[in-house]
């Protein structure tokens, strides 16, 4: 008999009423350590779809600010059909919110997995419930999941009830839930990649950073994030909480300091322009902490995970604000000063100015044509958040024998991102946005596309993009090799993909690396707990 719930679901994805006959097996059962879940059967690839899958218990109350506890468990069948969200800045989702979903092929056995981590830059996004019809193809298990975002994810005080970053440690949970229970749906728990775009890739580097356990996953692949970005760590975390308070009209001091945040409703908390990222955690015997040493620090003591990984970037997220407003841009200012990252720090106001000149002068210089400031704006952005920290950590990750594979990402169709003719090249996150979708753009479009796909499913399943060669492969991909002078690492010649209609291997050595360098060599703002 086919169930009311059967059958919304084979309505919804068009199963009933088509003449090819219906399968066998309308949904699947599955055992986890929880309990059974129940997933439905889609078509278009043949394949199971399970939503909603608690790996946590709900973060709610004197939860909030927690690290995730044990999922829980159920007696009956759970129905995985439930499409949820954390809560997101225009005041949709649910608190209960802790959620994978795993989307896995007809007769999956002992698969390579692929865990999403979605981007959002820590404030918004969710794990998608869309089919990855491409990935699946190539029989792979698809994971995705939430986390808490926001000041819910990021709110760091720095004490043993609010330690910070368990947006962070929701990840390293649904990870867990990930290799506990991801056989029984086909998947190899030895076998798994991790794929973060934006944040999400950030996410991935902390977790590479942080000390855990290593056997979570065996491959990653990062777009479009740096750990080194001036936008990923936050720089003053408690004075970000005390603002926040301060808009609340929350009692911040004294022995009752933030006990009031635990009653509010979810929608006051994440109604707020107040931006809350991951930080440099205390150390506390009542829970674990992820970071607790600033990044730079602990890639120059080369205390990090080392595992095979495909780093690939186009523009920077940033890029968006100048598309938005090309009239801005189009004029140098006078004072460079408050542009400058916000990682840096100055013994006086006098050096700063010299260092504000010093980068005007280098990016703006004899410029006067409208255009050429616009893209002078562009390659600034992109130096600061994107391009300078992404090389600068991929040689740090290529100082061992674990390859590490180096695209920038230039390719723009009619679905990128990227809407602005005046702004070239892809926009963040555009090679995960063409692997997940699935409609067509045209032969050019299609055979790019096609070539992402092969490259990344040799990379997951071979560890090497480029095993061989082939009319659709006609490159093979050349790892970083890194280079040091008196074990200083020098930031030329460094081996990278260039990706567009075509695919090349060229030698990045623009002066603007070892210029930034410097730069943050002699004025980094180093994060500690």
């Amino acid at each position: 008999m086919i169930t009311k719930v059967v059958l919304v679901h084979l309505l919804a994805y068009g199963v009933v009423g088509r003449t090819p006959a219906i399968p066998l097996a309308l949904y699947r059962d599955v055992m986890t350590t929880q309990g059974t879940v129940r997933g439905y059967y889609a078509p278009h690839p043949r394949h199971y779809v399970f939503l909603g899958i608690p790996y946590a218990r709900p973060p709610t109350r004197y939860d909030r600010f927690k690290s995730p506890k044990p999922p829980p468990s159920w007696s009956g069948i759970f129905e995985a059909t439930h499409r949820v969200k954390c809560p997101q800045p225009d005041g949709s989702g649910e608190e209960n919110c802790l959620v994978v979903n795993v989307f896995t092929p007809e007769h999956a056995t002992s698969l390579p997995v692929i865990v999403h981590f979605h981007d959002g830059g820590y404030q918004k996004g969710w794990g998608s419930f869309k089919v990855p019809v491409k990935f699946l193809e190539r029989s792979f298990v698809f994971v995705t999941f939430n986390y808490r975002l926001g000041v819910l994810g990021f709110l760091c005080l720095g004490t043993e009830d609010i330690p910070g970053n368990v947006g962070l440690k929701d990840q390293v949970a649904a990870l867990y839930w990930v290799q506990k229970n991801i056989a029984k749906f086909g998947g190899n728990p030895s076998d798994i990649t991790v794929y973060g775009t934006g944040s999400g890739a950030v996410s991935i580097e902390i977790l590479l950073l942080s000390g855990l356990k290593t056997d979570l996953f065996q491959k990653v692949i990062l777009e479009s994030g740096s750990v080194l970005s001036p936008t990923s760590i936050a720089i003053e975390p408690l004075s970000e909480a005390l603002n926040f308070a301060e808009s609340l009209g929350v009692e911040s001091t004294g022995s009752n300091a933030f006990k009031e945040i635990y009653h509010l409703p979810v929608k006051n908390l994440v109604n707020t322009s107040n931006i809350f990222l991951p930080c440099i955690e205390k150390e506390f015997r009542s829970s674990y902490s992820i970071l607790n040493e600033d990044p730079r620090m602990i890639f120059q003591n080369k205390k990090y995970q080392q595992v095979p990984m495909i780093i690939v970037y186009g523009n920077a997220e940033e890029v968006a604000v100048i598309a938005s407003d090309t009239e801005r841009f189009k004029t140098i200012p006078n004072d460079f000063q408050d542009l400058l990252p916000n990682n840096l720090i100055f013994d006086d106001e006098d050096t700063k100015r010299k260092v504000a000149k010093l980068v005007k002068d280098f990016y703006f210089e004899e410029i006067e044509l409208a255009d050429n400031v616009i893209r002078s704006y562009i390659d600034y952005i992109n130096d600061v958040f994107i391009e300078y920290p992404i090389i600068k950590s991929a040689t740090y990750y290529a100082y061992n024998e674990n390859p590490v594979f180096l695209m920038k990402f230039i390719y723009k169709s009619n679905r990128s991102n990227n809407k602005n003719e005046n702004i070239p090249g892809a926009s963040s996150g555009d090679v995960y946005l063409y692997l997940s979708s699935n409609e067509y753009a045209g032969d050019d479009h299609e055979m790019v596309v096609e070539r992402l796909v092969t490259l990344w499913s040799n990379f997951i399943k071979l560890g090497d993009p480029t095993p061989i060669t082939s009319p659709l492969i006609p490159e093979i991909w050349q790892p970083v090799v890194t280079r040091t002078v008196n074990r200083e690492i020098i930031l030329r010649n460094i081996p990278c993909l260039i990706f567009n209609r075509n695919m090349r291997n060229e030698e990045l050595s623009g002066q603007q690396y070892t210029f930034w360098d410097r730069i943050y060599d002699k004025f980094y703002i180093k994060n500690s707990e």
